[in-house]
């Protein structure tokens, strides 16, 4: 009977050969050797002898020797299969080692993953920890202080605190800093209540409203068409007796819009030194040689020089915070507004204000009260093309306009979370001209120049948002004024005839609409009741004195 030997088989053989030989006594093992195929094994009772199937072999002369003959054929013949095995084994080996690693590694990395978040959440509890002990040390300071001089001192500490880390906010609130600064503004020294003024606004605490609702005024922008919203304020101005600053509770501008919205709002410059001033910056900023506009324009995409607007805006408004003009009592609630184009895909309007939100209340809308103002104009004025866009910390300012031209119900929504319980008196909204044209366009087909300026002007639309606002406000409530040109003037003319021109068709357009500035004036001009005052008074007293006991020497 012959077997077909298996390597596991040979294995066997090669170690155990000795023991084959000696102990097999009624059997002998015979080992077949053919050239050509494979080894087999013969179990012959009466031969005892190693031989092959053709030719007899000579390793079957002695048992001793064919002991030794029957182990170096076997490891002859294994010897090459061993090695291979082995590698076998090791590869095999290594395959399933190779995924155990694997699965260190990852693991690994999500442990270090969530020992740097863990380590990020306890520095920023830490953080937070200290910035309210930090918030509660100061507001205690200044309540333990009796000298109005050292007052101002922990006012403007404070305030420099709650500027650096606004979420102290909350903290300073809960500690009752409001009562305070309000009895603490009752002292006859003008630097501390200019100081609590700050402060105040900086926390978000508003006064009552001027009249018998909230009053907004909103500034388009367009250049230097601006001129064409000055005859509006003008002819208002003129109808009312009171400058623009003391009419309005909220006063908001893009563009040329928000240096307007700067002239009025926060230094309260007569309406014919305005335009005066107008004028200059529209020939100090847009007169540009046209080759080397073209040349700047292929190098910073911006036709006019921006260091240049930089200089102006700094010479004239100085390094002044935006909530330092809170200071002023006078001074109403004014905003700026610009578009950040580095934050994700969509571009994200930024508001720069003179007041903060109070804790709890958060706008839709980004923006901070921190910025300087020539920084904000400087940001809400860079269109693109005509200025290069405007690097403030980690974002990328550009015009305003580029998503609110007009930016009424951006003002509205502010307004709101203002003064949340107070009506809608009335909202002015000023436009700075449109041009219509009468040529109808019957091409099917239209080049992309024609494409680009159809994105353009749909982006920079004002009239979308008045059709809403008019259809969804109450009558007698939202009043817009935007003339229609006779000509295209382009936002950067500065030639003074063109400015006359616009100035003309501005006063032409109030004359048309003389009637609707008269009821407006009128709404402008009415007092609040004696119930409102009564009212507001009410609200003061029980501010002051909240958490006090109602017999209190304070």
């Amino acid at each position: 009977m012959s077997i077909n030997l298996t390597i596991d088989i040979y294995i066997y053989l090669l170690s155990n050969a000795r023991s084959l030989c000696g102990k097999q006594r009624s059997k002998q093992l015979h080992f077949v050797c053919s050239p050509r195929h494979y080894w087999r094994i013969s179990h012959i009772s009466l031969q005892r002898g190693f031989h092959t199937s053709r030719i007899k072999c000579k390793w079957a002369r002695s048992e001793a020797y064919s002991y030794k003959g029957v182990q170096a054929l076997v490891g002859g013949y294994i010897g090459g299969l061993v090695p291979k095995l082995k590698c076998d084994s090791k590869s095999q080996s290594e395959e399933q080692e190779e995924p155990a690693k694997t699965e260190q590694a990852v693991s690994k990395d999500k442990n270090a993953e969530e020992k740097k978040h863990l380590s990020l959440q306890r520095e920023k509890i830490i953080a937070r920890v200290s910035i309210d002990n930090r918030t509660r040390a100061l507001v205690q300071a200044l309540r333990r202080t009796a000298d109005p001089k050292l007052c101002i001192t922990r006012v403007e500490e404070l305030t420099f605190h709650l500027l650096e880390f606004p979420e102290g906010k909350g903290v300073a609130v809960k500690e009752r800093i409001i009562p305070y600064l309000l009895r603490l503004r009752q002292v006859k020294d003008e630097t501390l209540q200019a100081a609590v003024r700050e402060i105040l606004a900086l926390i978000g605490y508003v006064d009552p409203v001027k009249g018998r609702g909230i009053r907004i005024l909103t500034i388009d922008g367009g250049g230097t068409r601006g001129v064409v919203a000055l005859q509006t304020l003008r002819k208002l101005v003129e109808l009312t007796q009171k400058p623009v600053h003391q009419l309005f509770d909220y006063i908001c501008g893009v563009s040329t819009g928000a240096v307007l919205a700067f002239m009025l709002g926060l230094f309260h410059m007569p309406l014919d030194e305005c335009e005066e001033l107008y004028r200059k910056l529209g020939s100090d900023v847009f007169s540009q040689n046209v080759i080397v506009g073209t040349v700047k324009m292929s190098w910073s995409h911006a036709f006019y020089d921006s260091q240049t607007w930089e200089k102006i805006l700094k010479d004239r408004m100085g390094s002044a915070l935006m909530i330092e003009t809170a200071r002023n009592p006078a001074c109403p609630k004014v905003a700026a507004v610009s578009t950040i184009v580095n934050r994700g895909i969509t571009p994200k309007a930024f508001v720069f204000r003179n007041y903060g939100h109070f804790p709890g209340i958060n706008s839709h809308y980004l923006g901070g009260c921190q910025y300087k103002m020539w920084q904000a104009i400087r940001a809400s004025s860079a269109a693109p093309g005509y200025f290069a866009e405007y690097a403030l910390g980690n974002d990328l300012h550009q015009d305003g306009g580029l998503l609110l031209n007009n930016p009424s119900a951006l003002a509205m929504h502010e307004c709101k979370c203002l003064w949340p319980d107070v009506p809608l008196e009335c909202i002015v909204s000023l436009g700075t001209g449109r041009y219509e044209s009468d040529v109808k366009n019957t091409a099917t087909y239209t080049s992309l120049k024609t494409k680009l300026s159809n994105v353009i002007n749909s982006a920079t639309d004002t009239e979308e948002v008045h059709i809403m606002l008019d259809g969804l406000l109450p009558p007698d409530t939202y009043f817009r004024f935007n003339p229609v040109m006779c000509e295209n003037i382009p936002l950067d003319e500065s030639r003074n005839e063109k400015l006359d021109q616009l100035q003309l068709e501005g006063l032409k357009y109030i004359e048309r609409n003389e009637q609707k500035m008269k009821k407006l004036a009128k709404i402008l001009s009415q007092e609040k009741t004696t119930l409102q005052k009564i009212n507001d008074w009410i609200k003061l007293k029980t501010d002051m004195y909240e958490g006090l006991p109602f017999f209190s020497k304070l």
